[in-house]
């Protein structure tokens, strides 16, 4: 079988631009409407709606390679590097740590130029506390680098990457293909959803390194868009990517095999779309919580406040089986039972209806 990085033309992909106008149209409308709710924010909130999102990020690219972690090991990391300290833990986790450094170091690379350096740092702060993979290093093996399922005599081969003796020239020409990247015509916004769907394609297909290409390679994704657009982007590719996996990597393993990447491109455009729009509601859901707190000021005592805080930093996925109030005196670190008197505040009844529970000290 002839995959397309064995293609004479490669990396000339194929495709049809005037196909992809519409998606660009949508993409443009949902970055438009999210920048415009979040630049009205106040600066606390504006650190909350980042740390929700790369929360979610480094979580979802993480199990999308079977790696799960707690959202408390890496909410905690993140807050620690972003010097948010509201009712900190700390994270014994190496590997939550690891993740959580990468998402905030790509953030951080976004001005600068992509370079083949960039990505073994990148690798490092990823693999560094995994004894398993020599961390910033491009794989070496002389055995094939195979994408395989089943089990032993029904192994099915999805895709294998170059051998490992033609990785130098390949990551040249692909360093100078990003940084060399054209197609001014179709503007900013879709010169940057190009960008980002033809880098993930194009790295994946590399498969650099021994393990976390695929990590690295949603990372690309997301600074290729902040690049292009010219300044940082809220969004979550791999939340979306993740809750239908199996699309992902059977679009990817069609798409490695032939030289039209429409295919690739109509996905990614969709997930750049769905992503952008879960961004707007999670700037909402943290828009409307900072108004319920303003509500309630003066009229909570510590444990109460303390108990919704911890109700509402999951964002608009919820508080997970209501609040008891066993789980309040967990929160609270209490021993002895109260009177509990419950409201509910309902708001974006799409998202979230709290359960304040309000009892005596």
């Amino acid at each position: 079988m002839e995959y397309f990085w064995q293609h004479k033309n490669f990396p000339n992909f194929q495709f049809k631009v005037d196909d992809l106008i519409s998606q660009i149209q949508e993409f443009a409308v949902e970055l438009g409407e999210v920048n415009g709710l979040f630049v009205n924010v106040s600066e606390e909130n504006k650190k909350e709606i980042l740390l929700q999102i790369v929360v979610s990020e480094a979580l979802k690219t993480s199990e999308i390679e079977g790696e799960y972690f707690s959202r408390e090991d890496v909410m905690s990391s993140l807050q620690k590097q972003l010097g948010i300290s509201d009712y900190p833990t700390l994270s014994k986790d190496k590997k939550a740590q690891a993740i959580s450094e990468l998402m905030l170091q790509v953030r951080e690379d976004y001005q600068n130029p992509l370079t083949l350096d960039m990505l073994k740092k990148w690798h490092q702060t990823l693999m560094k506390f995994d004894k398993t993979v020599t961390d910033g290093e491009w794989r070496s093996s002389a055995e094939p680098m195979q994408i395989i399922s089943g089990r032993a005599g029904k192994i099915e081969v999805h895709f294998e990457a170059p051998p490992s003796k033609d990785l130098q020239k390949l990551l040249i020409d692909f360093e100078n293909w990003y940084q060399n990247f054209s197609y001014h015509e179709i503007g900013q916004v879709g010169r940057a959803m190009l960008r980002a769907a033809m880098v993930h394609l194009y790295f994946e297909t590399l498969h650099p390194f021994e393990d976390g290409n695929g990590r690295i390679g949603r990372a690309l994704s997301e600074k290729a868009l902040a690049e292009t657009l010219e300044k940082p982007i809220l969004i979550s590719l791999s939340k979306k990517i993740e809750e239908n996996k199996s699309v992902y990597y059977e679009t990817l393993k069609i798409t490695q095999r032939k030289q039209d990447i429409s295919e690739w491109l109509q996905y990614f455009f969709n997930i750049l779309i769905e992503a952008q729009r879960e961004v707007k509601e999670t700037v909402l859901f943290v828009v409307e919580k900072a108004l319920l707190f303003d509500r309630l000021k003066g009229k909570l005592n510590e444990r109460q406040e303390k108990a919704l805080r911890k109700m509402t930093e999951k964002g608009k996925e919820g508080f997970e089986g209501g609040m008891t109030a066993k789980k309040y005196m967990s929160i609270n670190k209490i021993c002895y039972l109260f009177k509990i008197k419950s409201g509910n505040f309902n708001f974006n009844s799409n998202f979230l209806t709290l359960f304040l529970l309000i009892g005596k000290n």
